[in-house]
Parts: structure tokens; C-alpha cells; sequence
């Protein structure tokens, strides 16, 4: 009588193999992370830079900064999504207290209400500047503080601001730099 072929794995050899994957997948999982967290900041980064390029080309055209069509010379802070309660507790200091927002897409996406420019001209709003307005990658809206029109010489900055991975925004808005401090996660760029 011939034997059967009983051709397979033992128990020993299956736990081995999967000790050796658990042992890679431990090894390779903080390098992957970092990957995708420097991948998320790099995206910030450019985002912040599209939207403030955008920002810079209304203001060619139209001769200024995002404002409140009710107080245009009053502080002004506008935001990527409609609705202000997405960002509850992310916004510190000048940011939190900016009596004037809206939102960022009715002056670069749409030429609508609640902010009209003029439609002739040489000043005229000649966008659309960008075709949406998208949330940071860790889903905060990306922010655009405008300072209130005054004498101030020189003019305080205009801040285009990703709030980082820890959702709160950080950097003074009248800081000449983004502040280098150990909890100071903000992304942004200073666009005057």
C-alpha cells in the first residue's frame, strides 16, 4: 500500500513566517508614518502657496485684500469651507476675535454675495482665481487673516495659515514670522 503525499506546512514553520512578518510590519510602520506625515505638511505647504498666489492676483486685479462688503476697512478673517462652527477652539488671539469672516471662496472661486467687486473697470474682479478651496490635509480649513485698513506704516501682514496637525492655530496675526516655538505647528506663508 503506497502512502499519501501529505505535502504542506507545520505549525512551526507557519508561526515562523508570521513572526517575521509581524517583526517586519513593527520595524516598517514608524518609516511609513513619517512618510505620510512629511507628505501631509508638504501638501500644506504648496496649498498655502496656491491659494496665496491667488490671493495676490485678486488683489492685482481689484486693487485689495479680501474684506467684508458690510466693514471693508474693519479686520477680516475668511476661511476654506461656509460654515465657521468646522473650527470650533482651533482659532488663539487676533484669529479668534476677528469680528469680520467670510468665506474664502466668494472672492477667488465666485463673484457673488456676500463680497461684490466691480464688474468694469481697470479695478475689476477678473477671477475665477482658483477653482476650489480646499480643507487642510488634516481636514481644518486653511485660514486668511486681512488686518484692518489703517495708518500703520509698515502695514501689518497678511497671513494665509494651515493650523497643522494639532488643529490650533498658533501664530500671532500680527507676527512678522511664523513663531519658531517647540508647540508651534502652524503652516503658513506672509503674503505682505
Amino acid at each position: 500500500m503506497k502512502k499519501g503525499n501529505n505535502s504542506g506546512f507545520t505549525l512551526v514553520e507557519v508561526v515562523v513566517v508570521v513572526a517575521v512578518i509581524a517583526i517586519l510590519a513593527a520595524v516598517l510602520t514608524p518609516y511609513i508614518t513619517k512618510y505620510i506625515d512629511d507628505s501631509k505638511i508638504a501638501k500644506a505647504k504648496n496649498e498655502v502657496q496656491v491659494i496665496s498666489a491667488s490671493l495676490a492676483n485678486l488683489y492685482k486685479d481689484t486693487g485689495r485684500w479680501p474684506t467684508s462688503q458690510a466693514a471693508p476697512n474693519a479686520a477680516y478673517l475668511a476661511w476654506t469651507t461656509t460654515a465657521p462652527t468646522t473650527f470650533p477652539g482651533m482659532l488663539t488671539g487676533a484669529w479668534a476675535t476677528a469680528a469680520n469672516t467670510g468665506n474664502l471662496a466668494n472672492h477667488l472661486v465666485t463673484n457673488g454675495p456676500p463680497v461684490n467687486y466691480p464688474a468694469t473697470g481697470d479695478m475689476m474682479w477678473r477671477g475665477p482665481y482658483a477653482t476650489t478651496i480646499p480643507l487642510d490635509p488634516w481636514g481644518h480649513p486653511y485660514l486668511v487673516y486681512v488686518p484692518a485698513a489703517g495708518a500703520v506704516n509698515p502695514p501689518p501682514p497678511i497671513w494665509v495659515l494651515s493650523a497643522g496637525p494639532n488643529g490650533i492655530v498658533n501664530n500671532a496675526a500680527n507676527a512678522p514670522a511664523l513663531v519658531n516655538a517647540a508647540n508651534n505647528d502652524d503652516i503658513g506663508i506672509r503674503i505682505r
